[in-house]
């Protein structure tokens, strides 16, 4: 959690809270990224609103960089120990020393955003590592599990009639988010076993 808040005052920071995506998405983007053999080269660009740009200042670039790198060797680490990643809700609303109000609202859009982070950079960890695990599997069936939880939370206003009925089918929000730090952990656990017995074949 402390990272998440660290992240928080420099998105305080107009330079970072203009140039850079979502703080929600970036954090699940960095989170899901631990659990990938991707060079940070390979993926920090795409925390910027226009990959090409950079931060005016060198001293909040190295800040901010310094935050993202301790964000993904936390998860990393917990992801390693198999311990429920951190998911921002109502506790992580805080503004300078005081802890905000819940609001539902607000609730329900961090954790569409952080749903669509992590289901994007888990879209590119597959691109770049092909993660094929047997259908049917134990494997195979925790990722769709995943995929398919997030995608509920990422999209829950969607009017498709296939994905509805999809979603009828699954466990309610408040479920799911009580659910996904133990699942989302079990399956980056997964991810960077696969990676390992690939470097050694």
């Amino acid at each position: 959690m402390k990272d998440y808040q660290d992240l928080q005052t420099l998105y305080q920071i107009a330079d970072i809270n203009e140039n850079c995506i979502d703080i929600d998405f970036a954090y699940a983007f960095i989170a899901a990224m631990a659990s990938s053999e991707l060079d940070l080269s390979q993926w920090m660009p795409m925390l910027f609103v226009n990959a090409d740009e950079s931060l005016s200042s060198e001293k909040v670039a190295n800040n901010f960089a310094q935050a993202v790198l301790a964000i993904y060797e936390n998860c990393r680490d917990r992801l390693q120990q198999q311990l429920p990643l951190y998911i921002p809700d109502e506790k992580s609303l805080v503004e300078g020393e005081n802890v905000l109000p819940y609001d539902e609202a607000i609730h329900h859009q961090k954790i569409s955003q952080f749903a669509k982070g992590y289901l994007q950079a888990l879209m590119l960890i597959d691109n770049v590592q092909a993660l094929r695990f047997p259908e049917g599997s134990v494997e195979g069936n925790l990722q769709q599990t995943c995929l398919l939880l997030l995608d509920k939370l990422a999209n829950p206003q969607t009017t498709d009639p296939q994905k509805l009925a999809l979603f009828e089918q699954l466990p309610s929000s408040d479920e799911i988010i009580a659910l996904l730090p133990i699942l989302l952990s079990r399956y980056g656990a997964q991810c960077l076993n696969f990676s390992g017995k690939g470097e050694g074949e």
